[in-house]
């Protein structure tokens, strides 16, 4: 035990010498921070691009293109490159330095647009890459630029004379070349200011390749962005961004007239809250529902497998309650205190969106990927009427649902037809009856499909949350051993599952 004492003392002694030389004692360790800081948390590549676009729509671009670049354009399948370009009103070469930093922006704690803390672009590009470099003009002045390699960070390249680490001026540079060709090509005129931030040494991409990174990026910015493209173009690799409404209640977003169905909207609810230091905030409840056969290609069958439409990622990827910041989606959450969304929840559509003075109610983290609704906003939330809200469209999409069944059971139906009407009732059935609905074999239905009886079983426990545990527990119980019974019988007679029950 001695012996570990001591060199556990030997080897804090080393440290704080060695820290002390190359960095005042103050708040972080930067080699250190700036290694654990590429682990931030960002939920992919999406949201860490989404800051970086954050900063070009609040320096008042118009335009902002996202690029990939390659070393061997003739194989073009993985990045080697990103480059994100504004035009913007770009940032001094005393500025750049700053920006370079944690923390470092002339808008702290600004509520007016989507940014506030500083963190966004030194965070987001070293989550990507080993290497960023920040070139920026003013109106009438030159290209500058600084760059944070943190290869050469490791090696103690930025250690100023008294050994302490000092990031570099800023100073003239040339825009790299896949860089400067769209910029000619865009701005024919000539690129009066902007800002690019090009991030290279990429060795933290979510997808192996640039179609599947440009694919995620056209889909979940395309939906983070839907009210704010109209007053900034965004770009990927020249495909302009177009946006997508997960509420699909706006005509120009994408999806919205897909085919003959449409969503149907309720009407919006609008309150304002005064914050205890005296800010005053709105926050607008949206609401929508959608018919059953939305997300289906062909309306007789459910949107399963190769019958799911371009429409059903955002069903399932939007899949509760959207929150909205200054207009722009930072995050979606299926469970509330009073309710959980489940499959079946798909159809119903609500978004909370909020002002950025809200901020600490709505628990906004660092990287505005993410809300923690505080217990005294969701009560603000509940006497608006939200609870009630979801309720009121899960009946809209429930008489639906009949109505569709009503349909197909008419004379003349096909076959198919009456049979996904009588799937979709046993499913109904399950999931209004009352606790003593007993296992597959006692059903008027007949044998119930397990994967309708689970929605089933998710539904009522999200319903019935409150009800004594050993009621539930016998309940369930009997439900699960029925329906192992059910899925026996299935694999005695086939052999196996069939992709029907899949």
């Amino acid at each position: 035990m001695t012996n570990c004492s001591e060199k556990a003392k030997a080897m804090q002694l080393e440290y704080a010498r060695a820290l002390s030389r190359r960095s005042a004692v103050g708040l972080v360790a930067p080699e250190a921070f700036v290694r654990g800081i590429r682990h931030i948390g960002y939920k992919s590549n999406v949201e860490a691009i989404a800051e970086l676009i954050d900063n070009s729509i609040q320096a008042y671009a118009q335009r902002v293109d996202l690029l990939l670049g390659y070393d061997d354009e003739r194989h073009a399948s993985r990045p080697t490159q990103l480059a994100v370009i504004d035009d913007g009103h770009g940032m001094s070469a005393q500025m750049l330095r700053f920006a370079m930093m944690w923390g470092g922006t002339h808008r702290e704690n600004d509520r007016s647009g989507l940014g506030r803390f500083g963190y966004g672009l030194p965070c987001a590009t070293v989550s990507m890459g080993r290497r960023f470099t920040i070139y920026s003009k003013v109106m009438r002045g030159k290209v500058h630029a600084i760059s944070l390699d943190l290869d050469l960070l490791d090696a103690g390249a930025y250690l100023d004379d008294a050994h302490r680490i000092s990031i570099p001026a800023a100073q003239s540079a040339t825009l790299p070349t896949f860089v400067s060709d769209v910029i000619a090509r865009e701005y024919p005129k000539g690129w009066r200011s902007g800002t690019v931030v090009v991030i290279d040494k990429l060795d933290r991409l979510d997808w192996a390749t640039a179609a599947g990174l440009k694919r995620n990026l056209a889909r979940q910015l395309g939906v983070a962005y839907h009210k704010l493209l109209i007053g900034t173009a965004i770009y990927i690799d020249d495909q302009a961004l177009e946006p997508i409404d997960p509420l699909f209640l706006s005509p120009s977003g994408k999806f919205h007239s897909l085919d003959e169905d449409r969503a149907r909207e309720l009407e919006p609810m609008k309150f304002t809250i005064q914050t205890e230091a005296g800010t005053v905030g709105e926050v607008v409840l949206r609401y929508a529902w959608l018919p059953p056969t939305f997300g289906a290609i062909d309306k007789a069958r459910d949107a399963i497998g190769m019958n799911a439409n371009a429409r059903f990622p955002i069903l399932k990827q939007y899949h509760g309650i959207v929150f909205s910041r200054n207009g722009r989606v930072i995050d979606v959450q299926s469970r509330t205190p009073w309710t959980t969304f489940i499959n079946n929840d798909r159809y119903i559509r609500v978004e909370v969106e909020f002002s950025a003075s809200l901020d600490e109610a709505f628990g906004v983290t660092t990287s505005k990927q993410q809300v923690a609704v505080s217990p005294e906003m969701w009560e603000r939330l509940q006497c608006a009427g939200l609870p009630k809200a979801i309720e009121h469209l899960r009946a809209k999409v429930r008489s639906a649902k009949h109505e569709r069944w009503n349909t197909d059971s008419a004379p003349g139906a096909t076959s198919s037809v009456r049979q996904a009407g009588k799937r979709q009732a046993r499913c109904m059935h399950l999931e209004t009856s009352g606790p003593t609905c007993q296992g597959p074999s006692d059903a008027p239905f007949g044998p119930v499909d397990p994967a309708i009886a689970l929605d089933a079983l998710l539904s009522r426990i999200a319903r019935r949350k409150m009800a004594p545990d050993a009621k539930i527990r016998v309940e369930y119980e009997r439900l699960m051993r029925g329906w192992t019974r059910h899925l026996l019988r299935i694999s005695d007679r086939r052999g196996a599952i069939t992709a029907e029950y899949l």
